[in-house]
């Protein structure tokens, strides 16, 4: 094994992990036998008395009967609603309510009634209080029937009385079946006009909706409306072949027109100016002036005064003129030719023969093929025949014209009704859905006045039946057999309460009790290492022989092991100075066993070939001579207050390399004692001459003794009691400890249950328990086995 030193704070303790917490059967087990005699107790107390209470009730009897409820057949007899196909388990009902209003007292008031003859002194709340009613059910599928029974301390008074029940529900079946009939005729009978006003308002929706639209059916408007859209395509097919023909004649005549040098738009302009009279008057006006200002020029010059206002009234008409041709042709005749109208005034008039003996002038501009040299009669023909011709072809202009535009017309009216029908078929789906959607209103509407007119008829029959819904399957029968009390059943829970308040009692108890009870809750509230677990045993001290008996080893091995495990772990300790050789022992309060620690610990280090000396520094109450079985003559007190070398009071111990120096006479004053430099002085010459020096101090949670010793030692060991300690003496103990800037190794637990605690060393037992193999005598070697095996029966099933 190492000897290397290590300080507390790194020390590895993984053998003393913790399991899992939360509370769990050894938790319970723990408990209960901690506190049994009060929870045994308690658990015989109430057993008892639950039981006498049961076994010594009066026996009473129960009458029983089935009542078969309303069938879907009978709900349906009496609803308004139609009723939907549904499946068996969900056409099942819950009579909760039903169960509640047949124990209604109302209800009972009429069972009551009929039962006062008998029986005067029966009441409305006796009944109900011994009523029981329920759901039957089949294989944990409820059913239709309830299971009715009355309990009575009179077998025959229990059967007449659920006798009378059962005819009051029978009769209140029947009640409420022609109760819903006539509920439900009121309320069709309130309903019908709405449903038939509903019913006409559906049907005028339809009418208007077919008279707006004008469609009797929208399935065959559609068809209609195809046929018209393939009409007008036609039509408008020829219109445009119509338009392009008249188009190909208009080319032709234009054609025609320039051959003879002449353009259409100017004649029909010209045409449309030879029908209005005021433009002819003021070109015959023009023309009359134009032949005078022709003669005037033979005789005189242009700037003569009479050419002059010859010129004045031509350039007057000419204006004149313009301005009736832009009033009667408006502007869709361009300025040019315009003024070529205007200009020549003859364009007007060119179609009819002429009056004027100057007609023939060369002025005009029909004049065709003239050589300015032929005779005036050839001239004459040849304007004839030219203004026939142009007068056809101006006819003929017009004509085209006149047809262009009504063909034109006719295409804008055709695709107006194509886009129109077009839009009318494309509204056609709408008007079909809202058009069935009107249909469906009248049909439901429809549907609902017939049915509620067929609903009447058939709740008016079944208002005048006489035959309940309800019926009795089986008749109630006289019980012979009381139903209570039941002793088995009385045993049963009289056990049951009993063990339940024995073992609340047991928890209570346990709550109540601030004491530690496991290691775990140590380390929680110390939070410290644990050193060491020493169990709980009959006596506990180290036999100096314990090597020699057999039966003694056993006896005390776990204990042994406890200590030993406590002495190697304060081996491998140091504290801030380096390693601990001088180690005081303290505890909460007294009876945590820190005497008991501080002396076994000094003979284990002692077998360890370590030189140890165990010093009672407890004046106040010492027990150390008592666990060493030696004299308390003198001791430390002496060794403080006298001159004496304190060799003269060293002991020594029950082994090798152990000395002990007990507590002396008790001093009025201890603290001044401890804290006196002579003590101070006394340890430093112990640690020079043993290995260890331990001081059992006394607790410090009670007494402030062993503060007085913070700076002298160099660690504390404080020892915690299972059961002794509290975990607010623990807390005001460490406290004072880390008050006084003390270095405390850690904690050793002490008295713990080797059945109850996880850290208990349990293991030790059932290894050094196990039998030899090997024996000098057969009789021994079977009595020892025997022994050995009743006894770990014995412990095993005490621990299990």
């Amino acid at each position: 094994m190492s000897n290397e030193i290590i300080k507390s704070e790194t020390i590895d303790l993984s053998v003393f992990n913790t399991q899992e917490s939360g509370f769990s059967l050894s938790d319970l087990k723990q408990i209960v036998h901690r506190r049994w005699k009060p929870a045994l107790a308690v658990g015989i107390t109430a057993f008892t008395g639950i039981f006498l209470l049961i076994a010594l009730k009066t026996p009473e009897y129960s009458s029983e009967t089935l009542i078969l409820l309303e069938t879907p057949k009978n709900i349906e007899s009496t609803s308004v609603a139609p009723t939907i196909a549904t499946n068996q388990l969900s056409s099942i009902k819950d009579f909760s309510t039903e169960i509640f209003v047949l124990r209604s007292n109302s209800m009972v008031e009429k069972a009551v009634a009929e039962l006062k003859s008998r029986y005067p002194d029966i009441s409305i709340p006796e009944i109900v209080q011994n009523l029981s009613i329920y759901q039957a059910g089949l294989n944990k599928i409820p059913t239709d029937v309830l299971v009715v029974s009355y309990t009575d301390t009179d077998p025959e008074k229990a059967k007449i009385v659920l006798e009378a029940l059962s005819s009051t529900y029978v009769k209140y079946s029947l009640e409420k079946q022609q109760l819903k009939a006539a509920n439900a005729i009121e309320f069709i009978d309130l309903q019908l006009p709405n449903a038939q006003q509903e019913l006409d308002e559906a049907a005028k929706k339809v009418r208007n909706f077919r008279q707006e639209h004008q469609l009797v059916n929208p399935e065959t408007s559609a068809v209609e409306v195809e046929e018209i859209k393939l009409d007008i395509t036609k039509q408008i097919e020829d219109t445009k072949i119509a338009i392009a023909l008249n188009q190909q004649q208009t080319q032709e005549l234009e054609s025609q027109l320039g051959e003879l040098g002449q353009d259409s738009e100017t004649m029909v302009a010209s045409a449309v100016l030879g029908q209005d009279g005021v433009y002819q008057n003021l070109a015959t006006q023009l023309r009359e002036i134009e032949t005078q200002y022709n003669l005037g020029r033979v005789d005189f010059r242009d700037n003569f005064h009479i050419m002059e206002n010859l010129q004045s009234k031509r350039q007057e008409l000419k204006r004149l003129l313009q301005e009736r041709a832009e009033q009667v042709l408006g502007k869709s005749v361009s300025p040019k030719i315009l003024e070529r109208i205007v200009l020549s005034p003859s364009y007007t008039d060119s179609s009819q023969p002429s009056t004027d003996p100057n007609a023939g002038s060369n002025d005009s501009p029909f004049l065709i093929g003239q050589a300015g040299n032929g005779s005036d009669i050839e001239t004459g023909s040849k304007v004839s025949a030219e203004g026939s011709t142009l007068g056809f072809f101006t006819k003929k202009r017009l004509q085209l014209q006149e047809e262009a535009a009504s063909l034109q017309s006719k295409l804008a009216s055709l695709s107006q009704a194509k886009a129109k029908a077009d839009n009318q078929f494309l509204n056609i789906p709408g008007l079909q859905q809202t058009f069935t959607e009107l249909t469906r209103q009248v049909e439901l509407k429809s549907e609902a006045y017939n049915y509620l007119l067929k609903r009447r008829q058939e709740l008016a029959i079944s208002e005048a039946e006489e035959i309940a819904p309800w019926r009795i399957l089986n008749e109630p029968f006289l019980p012979s057999q009381p139903v209570s009390p039941n002793i088995t059943q009385g045993l049963l829970q009289a056990l049951i309460a009993g063990g339940f308040l024995g073992i609340a009692t047991a928890f209570i108890l346990q709550r109540l009790d601030q004491s530690i009870k496991r290691v775990e809750e140590i380390k929680q509230i110390t939070k410290l290492p644990i050193l060491g677990v020493i169990p709980k045993v009959a006596e506990p001290r180290i036999d100096a022989n314990i090597h020699t008996t057999k039966k003694s080893y056993s006896y005390y091995s776990s204990f042994t092991e406890g200590l030993r495990s406590l002495a190697m772990n304060l081996r491998y300790l140091v504290a801030d100075n380096g390693q601990i050789k001088t180690l005081a022992v303290t505890s909460t309060t007294s009876a945590e066993g820190k005497s008991t620690i501080s002396h076994n610990l000094g003979i284990v280090l002692a077998e360890f070939d370590l030189r140890v000396l165990i010093v009672d520094a407890d004046l106040r109450k010492p027990k150390l001579h008592k666990l060493a079985h030696i004299p308390n003559e003198a001791g430390l007190s002496e060794a403080i207050t006298q001159e004496k070398p304190w060799t003269d009071y060293v002991q020594p111990g029950s082994v090798d390399n152990l000395n002990i120096i007990t507590a002396g006479a008790t001093s009025p004053n201890p603290i001044a004692l401890l804290n006196s430099a002579k003590m101070k002085q006394l340890i430093q010459e112990w640690s020079a001459v043993y290995d260890y020096v331990i001081i059992d101090t006394p607790p410090v949670g009670v007494i402030a003794d062993a503060k007085c010793l913070a700076t002298e030692v160099d660690s504390f060991l404080f020892v915690s009691g299972i059961q002794r300690a509290t975990r607010r003496g623990i807390d005001n103990a460490l406290d004072v400890l880390r008050n006084g800037q003390c270095h405390i190794a850690g904690v050793a637990a002490n008295m713990v249950d080797p059945e109850f605690d996880y850290y208990a060393y349990s293991y030790y037992d059932s290894y050094y328990n196990h039998p030899t193999q090997n024996g000098h005598d057969n009789d021994s070697d079977n009595e020892a086995k025997s022994e050995g095996a009743i006894g770990n029966l014995l412990q095993q099933f005490r621990r299990r």
